[in-house]
């Protein structure tokens, strides 16, 4: 099982030019919970669809996934509004991208043989950059030109945009 786990450490260069690296928990800003609604804005929904996009320019095996944006999405959303930036959840000390992608497996697959993977991005950068960024890190190029995943979901949600990887 532990081999099946494709779970990457990620790395982004974000707008300003500083690393933050998903392993390192780092607080946001507090932004103002009447401001914060419960989907994407348009800007997101445009970030996220341009990410998909590059993605599958590089990996044309990448296929849509609607239940995987959506758990990318709130999972984001999930790191905006609880400010951590990680991909273990503070409250757990667990990486919940395999509960996310295993709510999305068909049900005619057998979950064993899921292959999974995630990358996280910090920043109000523009797609482009940000997919520039992750291609020029070994582990999350390797998580977006890996031939396992055939499914791609990705969220953002104000300043972190994830990408969730399953091959099914």
């Amino acid at each position: 099982m532990e081999k099946a786990i494709a779970v990457i450490v990620i790395l982004l260069i974000c707008a300003l030019g500083w690393s933050c690296f998903a392993q390192q928990t780092r607080p946001l800003p507090v932004y103002p919970q009447g401001k914060q609604s419960a989907g994407p804005r348009s800007s997101d929904r445009e970030r996220a669809n341009k990410l998909y996009e590059l993605a599958r320019k590089e990996n044309r095996a990448l296929q849509w996934n609607s239940c995987l944006a959506a758990k990318a999405m709130m999972r984001a959303r999930r790191m905006v509004t609880e400010r951590y930036f990680d991909h273990e959840d503070p409250k757990t000390g667990r990486n919940p991208v395999w509960n996310s992608v295993n709510l999305c497996v068909p049900a005619n697959r057998k979950r064993s043989s899921v292959a999974a993977g995630e990358n996280l991005a910090k920043g109000l950068d523009t797609a482009a950059n940000i997919h520039e960024a992750l291609m020029k890190s070994p582990t999350h190029r390797k998580n977006i030109m890996d031939r396992r995943f055939n499914n791609i979901g990705v969220g953002c949600y104000d300043s972190i945009c994830v990408e969730l990887f399953a091959g099914f």
